[in-house]
């Protein structure tokens, strides 16, 4: 009896440390991030709200028992360092978090395709892969979108024109990205009626930006939409302002936008995106700034694309339960819907065929001299994701 007893005890005891072993062992996550380098300004701060934004899970208790664990590696946008790190992140990773520019896609993608291993966009313009008729392991959180901003963009000018002949001109970056999407607004403009001028092509490392802005102002548009980095869509405008310009000025608004609309006071400079400013001051907006507050280098009113994406694999990574494997979380991945509690103007949720979202929503910004503020510009608008 004395011998069944101690074996007794001695199986409870290998039984007890290995479930407590096993409540230890991690979710782990990879991204790749442009965390230093040129693009940092817009990339790096989802790298810090991922940070700030896990380390309060794990202070919670982890998700289903288990800490979430991520390994990051700063890609400074480029297509080598990108490619080694996913390499690297694939060998251990559930999954993969790109936050990076456009030239670490392919090589990434490329990896995680190999590895067979679930690749998300938290903080990257949604690929094509993403869209309708989704590839099974590709998801996007990211508020921009390619050729859904060039829709609504153009529909905003269109509206705002309210009936009257205007000319659209396009500044692109000389990146893949931003000249195939300025390539197929202009033809959509045409399409809907717009005069339009060939596109501006501005090369990524131009720090004098007033030869692009003159031929813009020479051709006589109405409205230059701009979808690049910020330092290339901000730096046509003001160089076009500094010729004495007199047109509206559309761009996508990335972090920045905040910081800039209200340095720059000019009413003529629209913005629009898919998040809110933390100038309207929601709950979730002094959530943020309250747990970032000396967590970041980068403001509170940078993190909303990361928060967004670290809620959409919170909500995954429970879904899928434990044990999780990358099958198994990509499936929990393709039913996945988040309320994003007003940092966007609706849900991000996914299906089997749609890991970008079935409805996509914009917002525009501008200062307003009356008000000497910044306002928005009418109210959301959807557009359904087909």
């Amino acid at each position: 009896m004395r011998r069944t007893v101690l074996a007794s005890l001695a199986l409870s005891t290998l039984v007890l440390g290995a479930a407590s072993a096993g409540a230890q062992e991690p979710y782990r996550i990879g991204m790749s991030a442009a965390i230093t380098g040129r693009a940092s300004g817009i990339y790096a701060p989802t790298y810090e709200a991922y940070k700030v934004y896990f380390k309060r899970v794990n202070d919670a208790g982890g998700i289903n028992g288990h800490p979430v664990e991520i390994t990051y590696e700063d890609d400074r946008g480029e297509p080598q360092r990108a490619a080694a790190g996913a390499k690297k992140l694939g060998e251990t990773s559930l999954l993969i978090v790109i936050a990076s520019t456009s030239a670490t896609y392919k090589p990434i993608m490329t990896e995680a395709e190999a590895q067979k291993i679930p690749l998300m966009f938290g903080g990257a313009v949604c690929p094509r892969e993403a869209f309708p008729p989704a590839h099974p392991l590709i998801f996007c959180s990211t508020s921009f979108g390619a050729k859904w901003d060039s829709r609504f963009a153009l529909g905003f000018i269109k509206a705002q024109a309210a009936g009257k002949k205007v000319k659209v001109g396009f500044a692109a970056q000389d990146i893949p990205l931003s000249r195939i999407e300025l390539e197929f607004a202009a033809e959509l403009a045409k399409e809907m009626g717009l005069d339009t001028e060939p596109i501006v092509i501005v090369p990524s490392a131009a720090t004098d930006f007033s030869p692009f802005a003159q031929k813009l102002k020479d051709a006589g548009v109405d409205w230059v939409l701009s979808w690049a980095l910020w330092h290339v869509e901000l730096g046509v405008f003001e160089a076009l302002h500094r010729l004495g310009w007199k047109g509206n000025y559309l761009l996508y608004a990335h972090q920045q936008t905040q910081d800039d609309l209200a340095r720059l006071k000019t009413p003529s400079l629209y913005a629009f995106g898919g998040n809110t400013l933390f100038l309207e001051n929601l709950p979730i907006h002094n959530e943020i700034a309250a747990l970032v507050k000396g967590q970041t280098q980068h403001p509170a009113h940078y993190m909303s694309e990361g928060w967004v994406s670290a809620m959409v694999l919170e909500a995954a990574l429970k879904a899928c339960g434990w044990p999780c494997a990358r099958e198994k979380l990509a499936t929990a991945m393709a039913g996945v819907k988040v309320d994003t509690r007003g940092l966007r103007g609706g849900p991000i949720e996914w299906t089997t065929d749609n890991h970008y979202r079935k409805s996509t929503y914009y917002i525009v910004y501008r200062w307003d001299p009356a008000k000497n503020g910044i306002v928005t510009v009418g109210s959301w608008t959807r557009l359904d994701v087909r």
